[in-house]
């Protein structure tokens, strides 16, 4: 069976299954109990007993039928580095923050004329950190090499 799929097929077969499998990894993060509380969210998974069973086990159903799949049809293990999917969102991260300055929240309305002064040097720091970050993250990858 391992020769049903051309390698764009297998490709297409094997991304759709990692993010899946991505997502019911987090879910078994939250409904162990993972907790998440920042500035600007909180997040906790609040469901009963009885739901949290029923959700255990169709994620563990989903996992095996996963785990047959990637035997069935020999598909690759992604073995990329953390610091990749870091780098990349902090880029997209730089650049939103960038989006969020005085000036171009004027998109949404008209602005205060003393927001620039209040808003955008923070904002330029935080865009700097987020692309130094992104920088520091992809000379890690370089230094392995």
């Amino acid at each position: 069976m391992k020769d049903l799929l051309n390698p764009y097929q297998k490709n297409s077969l094997r991304m759709t299954l990692q993010m899946f499998e991505e997502n019911l990894r987090r879910a078994l993060e939250w409904l162990d109990g993972r907790e998440e509380n920042g500035f600007l969210y909180t997040r906790k998974l609040n469901l009963p007993d009885e739901k949290k069973a029923q959700a255990l086990g169709e994620i563990h159903t989903a996992l095996g039928l996963i785990e047959n799949l990637v035997h069935k049809f020999d598909l690759p293990k992604d073995a990329s580095d953390a610091a990749s999917l870091l780098r990349g969102e902090l880029s997209v991260n730089w650049a939103n923050l960038l989006d969020t300055r005085a000036r171009k929240l004027n998109r949404y309305g008209k602005t205060h004329r003393d927001l620039s002064g209040m808003l955008d040097s923070d904002i330029q720091k935080l865009a700097e950190i987020a692309l130094g970050l992104s920088s520091i993250l992809g000379e890690t990858r370089q230094e392995k090499s």
